[in-house]
């Protein structure tokens, strides 16, 4: 039977990730970060220190300073954010939604590998109204994500990858989330898959494959869902470039997770596409701190969401532009 005035929403990066990795997943970002233990190819860490007009990879692998066969330097990159988009959708609900976001993240680098974790605030309009009906004003959620990656370059010190492959290694992370409109979701995932690092003259690109689980709250039902362990693919990417005399960075996340069961309406889900990317120039440059505050436009778009199929219920996809911005600490 159709749903047409009930929302579904069960979110996933990610990537988040980063991530993005969001990332990943739902709007976290799913931004896996670079693993390896070397710098890019072509790029020497100190050919890269001593030009101050290159753009550096994402996080800041001129920094780094690692080779390979030494002890690996930890890094960090923290970062809080804000986006904001009117054309958000979500399954059984009829009207458009505009919504204000912010986030924490933070990324870097350790030992054996690399981890992100990021954490979201979202704040609806009154179209996605709080449990109790509109007069009670917008939904608001907090949606955290999170991976860690182990290098295989990094843990047995030498370097792994070869030719178009930098790196390779094994991604785990979660993903939990809730939310007080009526369907009240309390998101439990789980992630687990191999990771393979493209190589490239800076920058990152990654990909993950491997499977997600995930329990769910439907409260439209009451009840408690426990989905089927689903196939799950997730791939972010920074790159950073110049056009004339502005830096910019272009990232972003792809996120696919397979049929899952059926959801706590009893519909049997279907195979969801999430991606959000950003174009960001580095303003603080401009000001003598580079690297440091970001601002641009995003696009965000999501097919299938939370696995609903677009017959079963209204507004199963998003496709939004967003404003965005960053201050990097």
């Amino acid at each position: 039977m159709k749903k047409t005035s009930t929302p579904l929403p069960r979110l996933l990066l990610g990537t988040a990730m980063f991530c993005c990795f969001s990332e990943l997943c739902f709007a976290e970002e799913i931004i896996d970060a670079p693993t390896t233990s070397v710098p890019p190819q072509g790029q020497s860490t100190q050919q890269a220190a001593d030009n101050k007009n290159v753009p550096h990879a994402f996080p800041d692998l001129a920094k780094m300073d690692e080779q390979v066969g030494k002890p690996p330097v930890s890094w960090n990159d923290t970062f809080i954010g804000y986006r904001v988009g009117n054309n958000f959708h979500f399954p059984g609900v009829a009207d458009k939604i505009k919504q204000n976001i912010g986030y924490l993240t933070t990324t870097g680098g350790f030992k054996y590998g690399s981890y992100a974790f990021n954490v979201d605030y979202r704040v609806s309009d009154s179209a996605n109204p709080e449990a109790g009906g509109p007069s009670n004003g917008g939904a608001q959620e907090v949606y955290s994500v999170g991976r860690v990656t182990a290098s295989a370059s990094k843990i047995f010190g030498r370097q792994v990858g070869y030719g178009v492959i930098r790196d390779v290694g094994l991604t785990g992370g979660y993903e939990f989330g809730t939310k007080n409109d009526a369907y009240a979701q309390r998101a439990r995932m789980l992630v687990l898959g191999g990771t393979v690092e493209f190589a490239l003259p800076r920058g990152f690109w990654n990909l993950t494959v491997g499977a997600r689980t995930e329990s769910n709250h439907n409260g439209i039902v009451g009840a408690d869902v426990d989905y089927d362990t689903a196939a799950h693919l997730e791939s972010s990417w920074l790159y950073p470039f110049r056009l004339g005399s502005v830096p910019l960075i272009f990232r972003g996340f792809v996120s696919i997770t397979g049929p899952k069961g059926k959801d706590g309406f009893s519909v049997q889900t279907t195979t969801e596409y999430l991606t959000r990317a950003a174009l960001l120039a580095d303003i603080g440059s401009f000001a003598g701190q580079s690297r440091t505050f970001y601002a641009g436009v995003g696009y965000e778009y999501w097919k299938n969401m939370f696995g609903t199929p677009s017959d079963e219920a209204v507004n199963t996809k998003t496709s939004t532009p967003m404003l965005q911005m960053e201050v990097h600490f």
